[in-house]
């Protein structure tokens, strides 16, 4: 059998880290963003730099810690673990083509009853086709689900 390579196991606890780092850049963000729609008065130091900045770390650092928590191994990795990963990826594919399908249709629809100015629509394409950090996280939970109700089929067999 063809063996997969994947990133150590240890990788995990880095991929949990940036995604603790991403949770506290966007509340961060978010404190931002309701400092600039409600006009609070500036002691608290934010501007639009800083909630910009911390917006795109929150993405890049989303982006990487699902990638490390997605393709690092399993505690114990064996046959039974790569056909749950690949049942997963399966299963992810389908779903990520629904989303989109889905997505596409409805922000191109209302697109056009809003606004009929192309470059908006070309936006929404744009937006929909770079949601590659969805597609990775939809696999890593299709993939956890399918290990944990596999463990828990195995558990109830051996009783």
């Amino acid at each position: 059998m063809k063996t997969i390579r994947m990133l150590p196991h240890s990788w995990k606890i880095v991929g949990w880290v940036l995604l603790a780092l991403c949770v506290l850049l966007f509340v961060f963000c978010f404190r931002a963003i309701v400092h600039d729609l409600f006009l609070v008065n500036s002691a608290y130091g934010y501007d639009s730099f800083g909630a910009g900045w911390a917006s795109s770390l929150v993405v890049i650092f989303f982006s990487i810690g699902v990638v490390l928590l997605a393709f690092s191994r399993e505690h114990l990795e064996d046959e039974r673990i790569i056909h749950i990963r690949q049942q997963a990826l399966a299963r992810t594919v389908i779903l990520y083509l629904i989303v989109l399908a889905l997505n596409l249709i409805a922000n191109l629809f209302l697109v056009r009853m809003v606004s009929n100015d192309s470059l908006t629509q070309v936006m929404v394409l744009k937006r929909a086709f770079l949601c590659v950090p969805a597609f990775i996280l939809y696999y890593l939970l299709i993939f956890k689900l399918s290990l944990w109700s596999e463990n828990k089929k195995l558990s109830r067999d051996e009783e």
